[in-house]
């Protein structure tokens, strides 16, 4: 479980200083169904994994197929406004990979307020759900709200070496 000691400091340090590598990926934008707060996801093409396009039952179920090497790094951050509420899933297959999915909320450039797991218990270190092994596509959502002082909001993925699938990603606006 070293992943789980060492992530928050990882992620910190990934967050701060991998910004300027970043690079916007065609797969990764094929899986996101819905994006309501229009957060460019970006992956650090440095680490070594592959993309694989799959197809399940026909041509309209697709997903991708992630099989990671040493280490798969995505993220993307966005400005946001306080309170408006949005529901945050993710659709995985996770086959032998450690996948953790991580969202925060910060103000200014390098002051993070809040920070959480999904599907996970938040804190020091994280761990999550989508860390198990699904042999069937399971979806995990949660529902989050930036509050006054906090201008915006973050969404990343770590994963060390191993193989899953993502269907989807879902970031949508929840209104009354």
């Amino acid at each position: 479980m070293k992943l789980i000691r060492s992530f928050s400091l990882l992620f910190t340090i990934l967050i701060l200083f991998s910004c300027e590598k970043m690079v916007k990926s065609d797969e990764i934008e094929g899986i996101i169904s819905q994006n309501d707060l229009g957060i460019p996801l970006k992956i650090d093409p440095s680490n070594n994994y592959e993309f694989e396009r799959i197809s399940e039952n026909d041509q309209s179920d697709k997903s991708l197929r992630i099989r990671v090497a040493d280490e798969f790094y995505l993220r993307g951050e966005v400005n946001i406004e306080p309170n408006k509420q949005y529901k945050l899933s993710v659709t995985l297959k996770n086959e032998s990979a450690n996948p953790v999915f991580m969202y925060s909320f910060w103000k200014g450039p390098k002051t993070s307020v809040r920070n959480y797991t999904l599907a996970g218990e938040n804190g020091n270190p994280p761990t999550s759900k989508t860390q198990e092994i699904h042999n069937q596509w399971i979806t995990f959502s949660e529902f989050f709200e930036a509050e006054e002082g906090e201008d915006s909001f973050m969404l990343a993925l770590f994963c060390e070496k191993g193989v899953f699938d993502l269907k989807e990603i879902i970031i949508e606006e929840v209104k009354e």
